[in-house]
């Protein structure tokens, strides 16, 4: 279904992109695909709005490329990781108490990648269609070419969205809303100040890099979205959804619904660059939820019940500068409540061991420098982020161990024009694990050192 599905929508997009590229007026912003804050969907013709019937659109591609060098340890975000095996070192006999020289046979370093370490990678591949539907709607669709997925095309965005200004003598109040599957609002205000989605995903999107293969949210959802921006200076955004991101469509793995609360406050006049936020996202997944696999018996669900986090950022936003700074708590709880069966009594009696949490802490930062915003003959960009993850310690989440993650990376790139922007871009990964008792057989994984040379292409 979901093949015909995006097979129907490249050919809408194909039919349509003749008609939409002959009414695109020479100079027209370029929509930026990963933008939440879309605030006018559709094309800005005046022929076109005085004959709705017609299906003149608005049609917009992007693409993130690059080459990628890697050494260290190679880690995706996919399962727990924790010290690897040192070098050098039998340590079934350290185990059992004594070290024959002998048995030192030089075990061989896993963790560490010496060949076929380069690649050329296709990223993404956006192509979205927007169309505006009379003066307060308007509709978007972005198809998501991603070459590293089983789905390989798949719906990114498809929504209709509200959009009404009013005046009033304080200052204008806008109110907008959206249905269908939309961006959410943290990682897409994240996106929009740092203006680097096309080197890498932020840290909150993708936090499984650096909280132990952990996620606490998501891209884009399925859902509806409210926002209400008050003379300029406060934005308040709500946003229900079912929680399990962009790539689960109709494919609900429980029942419990997300709730992701924004605030946006730019309160002083002579400081319009800086904006305030607060964070909020609660989750709610398995947590009434009874398993029956085991018998006829139901026994409570044993597992992640909610998932949650709070947060706060400081960030500045020009042409010439955009840097900032997010903290967030994370949080899991997991439930541990379970139903005993004993044969000798007619009804099952309920046992109970102890919920607990897992708790996190992450930040992500970031510098983004445009020279040819001031110097219109040097378009020079310079970009640095640095990202840092723990994973608390707890006796029963992990065992009095926890997991450490920091991202150092830096670049300078060179912006041709406003459709093809090019940086080398620098990286490295550090990995520490505190654990409760000290092992000499196991040391942490090797660092990652990663060179990349990154490219952007919108038309």
């Amino acid at each position: 279904m979901n093949r015909m599905f995006s097979v129907f929508v490249l050919l809408v997009v194909m039919a349509l992109s003749v008609p939409g590229i002959a009414q695109e007026r020479a100079g027209r912003a370029q929509p930026a695909v990963e933008k939440q804050q879309d605030d006018d969907a559709g094309v800005k013709d005046k022929a076109t709005r005085k004959d709705p019937s017609k299906l003149w659109v608005d049609l917009s591609c992007l693409m993130y490329m690059e080459w990628a060098y890697f050494t260290g340890f190679k880690y995706t975000g996919t399962g727990s990781w924790g010290k690897v095996s040192r070098w050098g070192i039998d340590t079934g006999d350290y185990l059992r108490g004594w070290v024959n020289p002998a048995d030192l046979l030089g075990e061989e370093a896993s963790d560490y990648s010496r060949k076929e370490s380069n690649s050329f990678r296709l990223q993404r591949s956006y192509i979205t269609v927007k169309k505006r539907l009379g003066e307060m709607f308007s509709a978007k669709i972005t198809v998501d070419i991603d070459p590293k997925s089983s789905d390989f095309l798949y719906l990114k965005y498809g929504l209709i969205q509200f959009h009404k200004e009013f005046g009033t003598p304080i200052g204008p109040i806008g109110l907008k809303a959206q249905a269908g599957k939309i961006g959410t609002p943290v990682v897409g205000i994240t996106n929009n100040l740092n203006d680097l989605r096309w080197i890498g995903k932020n840290y909150l999107q993708d936090s499984k890099i650096v909280l132990n293969g952990n996620t606490f949210d998501h891209s884009a959802d399925l859902g509806g979205m409210v926002s209400l921006a008050l003379f300029k200076m406060v934005t308040i955004e709500y946003m229900i959804s079912n929680g399990e991101g962009v790539r689960s469509d109709h494919n609900e793995t429980y029942a419990g619904k997300a709730h992701t609360l924004l605030v946006s406050i730019n309160p002083v006049d002579y400081l319009k660059n800086i904006t305030v936020n607060f964070y909020g996202r609660w989750e709610d997944t398995n947590k009434n939820r009874l398993d029956t696999t085991s018998g006829d018996i139901p026994i409570k669900y044993q597992g992640v019940d909610k998932r949650n986090y709070l947060g706060a950022g400081i960030a500045w936003y020009s042409d010439y500068l955009k840097a900032g700074v997010n903290f967030f708590a994370p949080e899991m709880q997991y439930s541990k409540t379970i139903f005993v069966y004993d044969p000798a009594l007619p009804i099952p009696v309920q046992g109970y061991s102890p919920r607990y949490r897992q708790r996190f802490l992450l930040i992500d930062s970031w510098l983004n420098f445009n020279l040819g915003a001031i110097v219109r003959p040097a378009p020079i960009l310079l970009v640095g982020r640095l990202a840092w993850g723990r994973e608390l310690k707890s006796l029963l989440a992990n065992e009095r161990r926890s997991n450490e993650t920091l991202v150092l990376g830096a670049g300078a790139g060179y912006q041709f024009n406003e459709h093809f922007r090019i940086m080398l871009y620098y990286e490295t990964i550090r990995y520490h694990v505190a654990m409760s008792l000290h092992d000499i057989s196991k040391k942490d994984p090797t660092p990652n050192n990663n060179v990349y040379i990154k490219a952007e292409v919108k038309f």
